[in-house]
């Protein structure tokens, strides 16, 4: 284990100096040096096809099923865009959650946006450094009060995932919005075909693309062939097999979006200008995200040493902290004594402890799906002398049936909440640890780390071909490890390679991949006597990691944070409560930080969630518009606060509409018992 100043230092150390544009208030129209490709196509009317909606104005975004292909197995890059825009979006939902109605890409402050959203303007699309980097700068730009949003993607997205929420919200107020994938996105080679996606979203055989490719898996045709012949229909993902450690670059990707966006305006929207040009002196500049696009907003906050920002918005951050150095966490009276994990070892303890614990509450969504026998055969085999699963101690007390509840007790000591047992099954998710362990350690495909690639499979859940259309739309349907309907592969199950979720175990039966989640977490948590090998691979991982840390140093920027209470994929313990401690330490108490309550990770209102959960986007606008308004009429921002909020009730599936009474607005006067408070490093929140 490093000590705190060894950790520090390396962060320092991993932090890219940026270029001497973000330090200056001289306005520059030269497009960066770091730029390796800038087109760029005009919608001169807004339309036949936008910035907004793809063409297809609000009352497409609302359509059921997506904007179809001419040719599903050659979609247009138009069309995929397009297509990524409605997903963006989600307004196809329907509105009984509040989305289009309450908050979302056709509401601002409540109310619905006149027209049909439709935003005539010019789009850039950049690359640097195999980060896809998109701009939109909107016909109807305030260039007397110029402002741009930085708005990196959600998750292991594309670059448009942000499209129908921060975009919306930036388009609404005039602004330029600066997208980026943060160096990840939907990127892949597929090792049989030699398929790889261009920047603009469409595929096509890695010669032809050239160096118009994304991403690649680095391999001679001759490895490529051997490759496949050994392990037949595999695909390599940017995240994970990129050899890059996007994670490390997020802060600098965002900050380099806004650098590209000024020098764009200053080339091309002179006209109007304020006399000194667009400049950060000029013009206001937020950076905001959700989920891992919180998090790279966050850590280019913290990179931001030339005051390029003027604020940060972030909603559910995904965060790997630096060490607490005697930061803690309390809610109510109790101590959290394991906050401030990176996801990849909160992520690898959960995936091992999920399906146990998963028996807990077999009414909630996506129990149906669990295999309980081989859940229950995880639970035995979680018993042992490790303190973080269960002890054998505890289970001689508790029995077998009673293994299910010392696992979700296991959980909440490794900081997820109490009330998160309904959301376990749902989020059981191997395939994130295991994704994240190769793009720390920089693996290749070819190494397949702890036996795990990835694959389409048939209805054995054996690896087989991809068809064209699948390949050709993957732009929009891959989350960022392989095209849909790819799964995580097992290499090692006996019997042969199979989709991870039909995983055996050396007996024969089925056990959800138990020794490739035990390795994942080997390599989370390495161990002084581990064979040679592994060390060397959890050294690479670890090293990965540290070049990840957020240290809580915002230098003053103005910060607000959202996250829901019951948040079961990025849990508040190792994420928003900590960095709150974290940057109280710095001197710059700047952030705020709002709990909401009957809140998680997704706004989905799928029947069990509808009647239990409230929408965390509606309170992201909401913070969207308490900056906006702080940063240009000076009113102050709220504290930091836990808003206790409604959950819909009624029948799973028909939950009564959500209203306003539901979800009670942040306040700049909260009461006294709902004021999350920081002092001397402590976080308490009631």
């Amino acid at each position: 284990m490093r000590t705190g100043l060894a950790l520090f230092l390396a962060i320092t150390a991993a932090v890219t100096t940026l270029p001497a544009t973000a330090h200056t208030a001289r306005p520059s129209s030269h497009v960066p040096s770091y730029i390796d490709e800038l087109t760029s196509i005009r919608y001169d009317d807004g339309q036949g096809d936008d910035l907004l909606t793809g063409g297809l104005g609000f009352a497409g975004l609302r359509a059921a099923t997506p904007p179809p292909y001419a040719d599903p197995d050659h979609p247009t890059a138009a069309e995929l865009r397009r297509r990524a825009l409605w997903a963006s979006a989600g307004l196809s939902a329907g509105d009984g959650g509040g989305l289009g109605r309450l908050y979302g890409a056709n509401v601002d402050r409540g109310r619905p946006v006149p027209g049909d959203g439709k935003a005539a303007g010019v789009e850039y699309r950049a690359t640097a450094d195999r980060t896809g980097i998109v701009v939109q700068i909107p016909d109807a730009f305030d260039r007397a009060r110029p402002c741009v949003v930085a708005a990196p993607a959600t998750g292991l997205a594309g670059v448009y995932s942000t499209a129908g929420s921060a975009g919306a919200w930036a388009l609404h107020r005039r602004c330029a919005v600066a997208y980026t994938d943060k160096g990840m996105g939907p990127a892949f080679e597929d090792l049989h075909s030699g398929t790889v996606m261009s920047y603009d979203g469409t595929t096509g055989p890695r010669a032809s693309i050239g160096d118009r490719a994304a991403f690649d898996a680095g391999l001679s045709e001759e490895e490529r062939a051997r490759f496949d012949t050994q392990r037949p229909y595999r695909v390599a993902s940017k995240t994970a097999h990129g050899g890059a450690n996007p994670q490390a670059g997020w802060g600098r990707d965002v900050l380099r979006s806004v650098e590209l966006t000024l020098a764009l305006l200053n080339r091309d929207r002179r006209a109007g200008a304020p006399p000194g040009g667009y400049t950060p002196a000029t013009t206001t500049v937020i950076a905001t995200g959700v989920s891992n696009g919180g998090g790279a907003a966050i850590a280019a906050g913290e990179e931001d040493h030339g005051g390029l920002l003027d604020a940060v918005v972030a909603s559910e951050p995904q965060l790997n902290l630096a060490p607490l150095r005697g930061v803690r966490v309390l809610e109510g009276d109790r101590l959290i004594r394991s906050a401030g994990l990176p996801l990849l070892r909160y992520g690898a303890l959960a995936s091992l402890l999920q399906p146990c614990a998963a028996l807990t509450e077999p009414t909630a969504p996506g129990y149906a799906a669990l295999d309980t026998d081989a859940a229950r055969r995880r639970c035995t085999a979680l018993v042992g002398d490790d303190p973080r699963l269960i002890t054998r101690r505890a289970a001689a007390r508790a029995g077998t049936a009673g293994l299910p509840r010392l696992a979700q007790e296991a959980l909440v000591r490794a900081g997820f909440q109490p009330q998160s047992a309904y959301l376990q099954v749902a989020h059981y998710d191997p395939q994130t640890p295991a994704s994240y362990a190769m793009s720390f350690a920089r693996a290749s495909v070819t190494d397949s780390l702890c036996g795990y690639g990835w694959a389409r499979t048939d209805g054995d859940g054996r690896p087989a071909p991809y068809t064209a259309a699948e390949l050709a739309g993957a732009f929009v349907t891959n989350a960022g490890r392989a095209p849909a309907p790819g799964v995580l592969i097992d290499e090692n199950s006996p019997g042969g390679p199979v989709a991870d979720t039909r995983s055996r175990g050396a007996d024969g039966r089925h056990d959800y991949n138990l020794r490739g989640e035990r390795c994942v977490l080997r390599l989370a948590f390495p161990r002084p006597d581990a064979p040679p090998a592994e060390r060397a691979w959890a050294r690479r991982v670890t090293a990965g990691l540290d070049a990840t840390r957020r240290t809580g140093d915002l230098h003053g920027t103005p910060t607000l944070v959202v996250q829901g209470r019951d948040d079961t994929r990025v849990p508040v313990n190792h994420s928003s409560r900590p960095y709150l401690g974290l940057n109280s330490r710095t001197g710059h108490g700047e952030m705020r930080y709002v709990e909401i309550t009957h809140a998680h990770h997704s706004d989905s209102t799928q029947p069990g969630w509808d009647t239990r959960y409230i929408p965390l986007g509606h309170y992201y606008q909401q913070a969207l518009d308490l900056m906006w308004d702080h940063l240009r009429h000076g009113t102050g921002l709220p504290p930091s606060q836990v808003v206790h909020t409604t959950p819909r009730g009624g029948i799973p599936g028909r939950a009564p509409a959500l209203t306003p009474a539901h979800v009670p607005p942040m306040t700049t006067t909260p009461p006294a018992d709902d004021r999350i408070e920081v002092s001397a490093g402590t976080v308490r929140v009631p």
